[in-house]
């Protein structure tokens, strides 16, 4: 005897629901996005590279770095921020970790050749370096007293180190030679070249020492 009742309809199954390319390009990690962009700025100038050459670098649609970066000027911004609170960090752990001068000035020397030569490390250096006019009038505050840190952490170790060596010019003067000589190496030197890190690091000491 059949029932009065009719057995209700099997459900179909849902299909999985996949999602949209927008949400996995929203989870593209912000550092690949700034490797990239910090890569193409070194090679190419931050005026001459575009959203859209961002994205490609990255591998998603120029829109969707939005989900990320209000602009190109804020990735910009990050970078060099990055670079700069790194710098400063590293250096003054250097001091926390020995009292001897003459290895706090090889030391804080060694980070700056090794942001030169790291993979990724010497695109975030370069721009920081190079592309300082393009940082607007109302992040210029943020990024002066960093460079006045890390000014101040150079020119503490250097009067140091001359209280044991002496020095053949003023610590100021040093400290501008030392730094505009590492600056200028990021043009020319590689690791793989005639000097290796260590000595180019010894020769840069050897120019202000009496």
């Amino acid at each position: 005897m059949q029932s009065d009742h009719a057995a209700p309809p099997e459900k179909k199954a849902s299909p999985p629901q996949r999602r949209g390319k927008g949400a996995v390009e929203a989870a593209v990690p912000r550092d690949r996005i700034l490797h990239a962009a910090a890569r193409l700025f070194r090679e190419r100038g931050y005026q001459r590279t575009t959203v859209r050459d961002i994205a490609e670098a990255v591998g998603i649609l120029s829109g969707s770095l939005f989900y990320h970066f209000r602009s190109k000027e804020e990735i910009l911004l990050e970078i060099m921020r990055e670079a700069a609170l790194s710098l400063c960090l590293r250096a003054e752990d250097v001091l926390n970790r020995t009292d001897d001068p003459a290895e706090r000035l090889k030391q804080i020397i060694d980070i700056e050749l090794e942001w030169m030569v790291g993979e990724v490390k010497k695109n975030y250096l370069a721009v920081l370096v190079f592309e300082w006019r393009e940082v607007p009038e109302s992040a210029k505050p943020e990024f002066t007293r960093l460079r006045v840190r890390y000014r101040t952490i150079w020119v503490n170790v250097l009067k140091q180190y001359g209280e044991v060596v002496p020095l053949r010019i003023p610590v100021d003067a040093a400290a501008q030679i030392l730094h505009g000589a590492l600056m200028g190496a990021m043009t020319w030197f590689r690791p793989s070249g005639r000097y290796t890190t260590q000595e180019l690091r010894d020769m840069l000491v050897k120019l202000v020492q009496a």
